[in-house]
């Protein structure tokens, strides 16, 4: 878990951002380019994020994914990528926000979003 969090912020690579509802974080989206499960090559992000179980089916999981990815653009990437379990529900989502799966790896997919 280390990869995904030690020395964040740190890279100009490593971008964060957070949900708030009533003054509480809720959740938090954050790429870093790093040698994850998601890793596709040393120029494009790999994506991680967390919402509180209560939080999701909400539409703020998506709503993040969505900004990341403009901000990611905006920043001049022309891609980024993610590794899920091949059973999570958030497959769906990640289909629905652009990433489309580029290959199976055991139990996971590498997903792919070109921006």
């Amino acid at each position: 878990m280390q990869v995904y969090i030690a020395d964040f912020g740190k890279k100009k690579d490593d971008i964060g951002l957070v949900a708030e509802v009533d003054g509480k974080i809720v959740g938090a989206v954050w790429v870093r380019i790093m040698n994850d499960y998601g890793h596709l090559n040393d120029t494009t992000p790999s994506f991680a994020i967390s919402l509180y179980k209560e939080y999701r089916g909400f539409g703020i999981g998506t709503a993040m994914m969505k900004k990341m990815l403009c901000v990611l653009k905006e920043r001049g990437y022309t891609q980024s990528s993610l590794a899920v379990q091949k059973a999570n529900v958030a497959v769906e989502m990640y289909k629905k926000v652009g990433f489309q799966i580029v290959e199976e790896k055991g139990e996971e997919y590498l997903m792919l979003c070109n921006l």
